[in-house]
C-alpha cells in the first residue's frame, strides 16, 4: 500500500484548527501505537508485521516535503482501522476531508504546483486540471490570507481582490464535473472551472491573455501509478508512449504559448517513459529556439529523493496483442515498419540548434521520481520559464490539423483520448490501443449546467439587489464590479469573484466561455422570509469571507451557543443567557433578515462563521443539514468536549 498523505487548507476557516488538533493530540510518544490491536481475522498480517518491526514504530505521521500543511501517515491500512490510536486519526481524517478542511493527495503529486511558485495576486493556468488536486494547492497558494497574531486565517478586502485566479480547465464531462466538485468545496473567490479542448481556449481576457504560471499536467500513460493502480499492468503496451507523444507536445505548447514573459510552467506526468517526458521537453526547447529555458531546480525540496532527466533513450513500437518490445533506432526504421513516429520522439540529433538551447545536457535539469525511492507512485517533473528578450517563434504552436482533445486519466492523473493515437507508433486501429476509461466523453452529464456569468452590474435589477446587500450587511468595502451572477438564474444566486477572476469573466472576447465554477456563492435571493429587511441572504459557502468584513448583522457567539444552533432548531432569543453577547446583538437589530453567527473556537486559532436568518423572535442557521452535522460533531469532539459531569449524565 502507498501511505497516506494529505493536505490541511490554509484557506478552509478550520484548516489551522484541525491541524493544530491533529499535532496535539496524535505526535505524542505512543499516540499511534500498535500496541493491543486484536490478533484475529485479517489483523494476524499486520500484528505480525509490528512484531517483526516491520511497521514504524518512531513518529509514524510527520511532515511531508517541508511543508507546515502536508503530512504522511505511515501505517499500513489494516492497523489504521483497527488498531486503537490509528483508528481514532483514521476517524479524524475522514471528518476534516468531509469539512473540506483537508485533501488526500500523493506526495509526487504535491511538487508541481510547489516548483510553479505560485504566490497571491498570480494569474494561474491549470490546462489539464481533473481531478482537482492540484487545483486545490494552487488555490491555496494564490489565495493565501494574512495571518492573525493567533494563527487564524483573516481575509479582507485586499485579500479577496488581490487572491489573483486559478483558471482549471477541463474537457471530459464526467471528469470536469469531478473537478467542479472539489472546486465547489474549496469555496474560493479566485477558482474558475471551464470546460473546453486545452488545445482550443477561447481567449481568457481582454487585455491579459496571458499567464504568470502554467501547468501542464499532462494526458499520458500513467505506468507510473501501477503500485497504486495495479490493473494498469494488464493494458500497457510498449508503444503507447509513442501513441501519446504528439498530443503531449500540442498540449505543452499550448500552455507556453499562454505564458507572460518571465513566467513558469510546469510540464508534469506519473508516467516513467522518456518518449512522454524528456522529448516533449526537448521538443519544446527545439520549437521555442531560445524563449523557453529548463529551469534548475537542484536546490529545491532537498529531502525529495529524486534522479535528473534522461540524455538519451530508445524508441519502442510494438503489435496489438504483444507486450515485447522492438526497439526503433530512428525514424527511417519506424517508417520501413510502416510506424508513423515522430522523429521528436527520438533524441534530438547533434546539431547547432540543439546545442544553442542546451541540449541534450540541459534535461538533466528535469526530475525523476521513482516509487522505489520516494515511497510514493512514479513521476516527471520539469520546469521551463519565458526568457523577456526571445518572442516565440511564429511557427512555435504545431499544426492544429486533427488536433486531439486532452482528458485526465482514470488512475486520477492522465492518459489520451483515443482518438489522438492515429499515426503515433501504434499498428492497428488506435482506439482498441486504449482502455475504455481513457476515451475522453466531451458531453457533461445532464445533470451538470453550463451558463455564462454576467457581472451583477450589467443589469439595473441585480445590480440595485447587490448595492442593497452590500448596505444591509455593512460591505462598503467590496465594490460591486467583484459580483456576478448566472444568466439563467435571474440574479437569484450571486458569487464573489477577485479582480484576476472578474477581468477573465467580465472581457468581451470571452462570451463563448463554458465555465462551471467561478467564484464562491455568497447571497441568494430571500424567497422564504418575506419580512426581511433585504432581498438577499447570505449563503453559508461564502459567510466566512464576508463575516470578518460585515459592519453590521455579524453577531457573536459562544461555543455552546453555537453547539445549540448546529442542532437544527429555533433558538428563541429569550432563552439564551441575559448577559449573552449574541442575544444582545440580535435584539439591538431592528430589521429582521439574514445574519452571519461568529464563534471564536476554544483553541483561540479560529472562527467558526455560519449563515442564519433573524426572524421576529428567534434564530435559525441557514445551513444544509449534512454540513451541520459535521459542523456540530467537529465541534463536539475536537473543540468543545463534554464536562465529565455532562458526559457522566449523558451516560
Amino acid at each position: 500500500d502507498l501511505p497516506v498523505t494529505f493536505r490541511f487548507s490554509n484557506t478552509n476557516p478550520l484548516g489551522a484548527a484541525l491541524a493544530a488538533y491533529m499535532q496535539r493530540e496524535f505526535l505524542q510518544q505512543g499516540a499511534l501505537a500498535v500496541d493491543g490491536m486484536p490478533e484475529t481475522g485479517d489483523n494476524v498480517e499486520a500484528s505480525a508485521d509490528a512484531a517483526a518491526g516491520a511497521l514504524p514504530q518512531q513518529r509514524p505521521l510527520y511532515p511531508l516535503l517541508g511543508m507546515e500543511t502536508a503530512w504522511k501517515l505511515d501505517l499500513p491500512k489494516t492497523v489504521l482501522r483497527k488498531a486503537a490510536g490509528p483508528k481514532r486519526l483514521h476517524c479524524f481524517l475522514k471528518r476534516c476531508t468531509e469539512l473540506g478542511a483537508i485533501s488526500r493527495q500523493e506526495a509526487v503529486s504535491m511538487i508541481p504546483a510547489l516548483l510553479l511558485r505560485g504566490g497571491q495576486g498570480l494569474r494561474v493556468l491549470d490546462l489539464c486540471a481533473s481531478p482537482g488536486m492540484k487545483t486545490l494547492q494552487l488555490l491555496d497558494m494564490t489565495a493565501e490570507r494574512p495571518q492573525a497574531n493567533d494563527g487564524a486565517s483573516v481575509p479582507t478586502v485586499a485579500a479577496i481582490r488581490g487572491a489573483g485566479a486559478v483558471v482549471s480547465n477541463e474537457l471530459d464531462g464526467r471528469r470536469c464535473c469531478m473537478l467542479a466538485h472539489h472546486v465547489l468545496k474549496a469555496r474560493n473567490p479566485a477558482g474558475l472551472v471551464i470546460h473546453h479542448n486545452a488545445l482550443a481556449l477561447p481567449p481568457l481576457g481582454e487585455h491579459g491573455e496571458r499567464f504568470d504560471r502554467v501547468l501542464c499536467d499532462v494526458p499520458c500513460s500513467g505506468d507510473g501509478t501501477i503500485r497504486k493502480a495495479p490493473q494498469l499492468l494488464a493494458g500497457w503496451r510498449p508503444n503507447r508512449s509513442s501513441a501519446l507523444h504528439q498530443l503531449q507536445v500540442r498540449i505543452a505548447c499550448a500552455g507556453a504559448a499562454r505564458l507572460a514573459v518571465g513566467g513558469r510552467m510546469v510540464y508534469s506526468t506519473c508516467a516513467l517513459s522518456p518518449i512522454e517526458n524528456e522529448a516533449v521537453v526537448a521538443a519544446l526547447l527545439m520549437r521555442a529556439r531560445g524563449a523557453l529555458e529548463l529551469v534548475d531546480c537542484s536546490q529545491d525540496l532537498p529531502d525529495m529523493p529524486r534522479r535528473p532527466g534522461l540524455e538519451s533513450w530508445e524508441v519502442p513500437a510494438g503489435a496489438r496483442q504483444a507486450k515485447t518490445a522492438v526497439f526503433l533506432r530512428n525514424p527511417a526504421e519506424a517508417a520501413e515498419r510502416g510506424l508513423e513516429v515522430p522523429p521528436s520522439a527520438w533524441p534530438p540529433p547533434a546539431s547547432p540548434e540543439a546545442s544553442s538551447v542546451g541540449l541534450p545536457a540541459v534535461l538533466t535539469r528535469c526530475w525523476r521520481l521513482y516509487p522505489h525511492l520516494c515511497d510514493s507512485g512514479g513521476f516527471f517533473v520539469a520546469v521551463l520559464q519565458r526568457v523577456a528578450d526571445r518572442p516565440l517563434p511564429d511557427d512555435f504552436l504545431p499544426s492544429p490539423a486533427g488536433a486531439p482533445p486532452a482528458e485526465t486519466a482514470p488512475n486520477g492523473e492522465a492518459a489520451a483520448d483515443a482518438t489522438t493515437a492515429a499515426g503515433g507508433g501504434i499498428e492497428g486501429a488506435a482506439e482498441e490501443e486504449l482502455p475504455e476509461e481513457a476515451v475522453c466523453k466531451e458531453e457533461l452529464p445532464s445533470s451538470q449546467k453550463e451558463a455564462m456569468f454576467a457581472a451583477a452590474t450589467a443589469s439595473e435589477r441585480t445590480q440595485s439587489l447587490v448595492e442593497e446587500a452590500l448596505d444591509f450587511y455593512g460591505l462598503e468595502g467590496l465594490p460591486a464590479d467583484n459580483f456576478f451572477v448566472r444568466n439563467e438564474g435571474e440574479g437569484r444566486n450571486v458569487y464573489l469573484v477577485s479582480d484576476a477572476v472578474r477581468d477573465v469573466l467580465s472581457a468581451s472576447s470571452t462570451a463563448g466561455l463554458r465555465a462551471l465554477i467561478g467564484g464562491v456563492r455568497v447571497f441568494d435571493e430571500n424567497r422564504f422570509l418575506k419580512s426581511s429587511g433585504c432581498k438577499m441572504r447570505l449563503c453559508q459557502e461564502g459567510v466566512q469571507w464576508l463575516a470578518p468584513l460585515m459592519r453590521r448583522r455579524a453577531c457573536p457567539a459562544t461555543p455552546s451557543e453555537m453547539m445549540r444552533l448546529l442542532e437544527g432548531t429555533k433558538v428563541p432569543f429569550a432563552e439564551l443567557p441575559e448577559a449573552s453577547p449574541l442575544r444582545e446583538a440580535l435584539e439591538s437589530l431592528q430589521a429582521q433578515g439574514s445574519v452571519a453567527v461568529v464563534c471564536a473556537l476554544p483553541c483561540g486559532r479560529a472562527k467558526l462563521c455560519a449563515a442564519g436568518e433573524r426572524g421576529a423572535e428567534c434564530l435559525t442557521l441557514f445551513v444544509n443539514q449534512h454540513e451541520m452535522r459535521e459542523l456540530r460533531e467537529t465541534l463536539q469532539e475536537f473543540f468543545c468536549p463534554p464536562s465529565p459531569a455532562a458526559a457522566a449524565e449523558a451516560v
